[in-house]
């Protein structure tokens, strides 16, 4: 997997055949029991929350390994930096109880908007906590039965009292259910059904040209001359 080294022997190997060319070791680490994994709308996972609510969040890439490597109910071990005030850690490295691990090796790519089709997916339940971005930035909620809730960072924002742990919501969108968990990307949001709000979501394209128009490929003022 590009990008990625998986480390499957013991620790004190890892230890000595590094595969980043950055020296990961000063980062602190965090320790604790995985209760799910933090899927996408579009079937992948962003992280991990641990039993204590902490977001162990990652590039999707690494996501995707770290879906193959551990379980809920495993303890891990999350090298990376930690929030300044909230409970979430960037890993770049995570490490399994068996001594495996895997690390971002090299630079990661942004993860590209995935338009998700089918049938709407409904959820239902009270909020667990809200869910931040690889960024610390408030991008939807996490229920109590960790199913999770994807919104656009400023409708996170506009909506942010009905995030917090405790609330009831209710919520309709496009997303996926797998082994992994059920996530989806919000269109419709509110503490009820019959009280909810439209909400832009997160998936939607960058205003401007269609491809294959014939303004697609035309540069913004790449036409005037002095």
């Amino acid at each position: 997997m590009a990008g990625l080294s998986v480390l499957i022997a013991g620790p004190a190997m890892a230890a000595s055949q590094p595969v980043s060319a950055y020296d990961l070791s000063p980062l602190p680490v965090t320790t604790g029991t995985v209760a799910h994994y933090l899927p996408t709308p579009g079937g992948d996972i962003d992280g991990l929350i641990l039993t204590d609510g902490t977001e162990i969040l990652c590039s999707h890439e690494l996501g995707l390994a770290v879906a193959s490597l551990v379980k809920p109910g495993e303890k891990i071990s999350a090298r990376g930096l930690h929030g300044r005030d909230l409970p979430i850690v960037r890993a770049y490295e995570i490490e399994d109880q068996r001594g495996r691990a895997v690390e971002d090796a090299e630079t990661i790519s942004a993860r590209l908007p995935v338009t998700t089709s089918g049938p709407d997916i409904v959820i239902d339940g009270t909020v667990r906590a809200p869910l931040y971005s690889l960024h610390g930035r408030l991008v939807g909620a996490v229920m109590q039965d960790y199913s999770v809730i994807h919104l656009a960072p400023a409708e996170a924002t506009r909506l942010a009292a009905w995030l917090k742990p405790g609330q009831t919501l209710h919520a309709v969108g496009n997303g996926s259910t797998s082994a992994l968990g059920t996530a989806i990307d919000a269109r419709e949001i509110g503490p009820a059904m019959g009280q909810t709000v439209h909400v832009a979501p997160a998936a939607a394209p960058v205003a401007g040209p269609f491809p294959g128009s014939a303004a697609y490929d035309e540069i913004p003022g790449g036409s005037v001359h002095p």
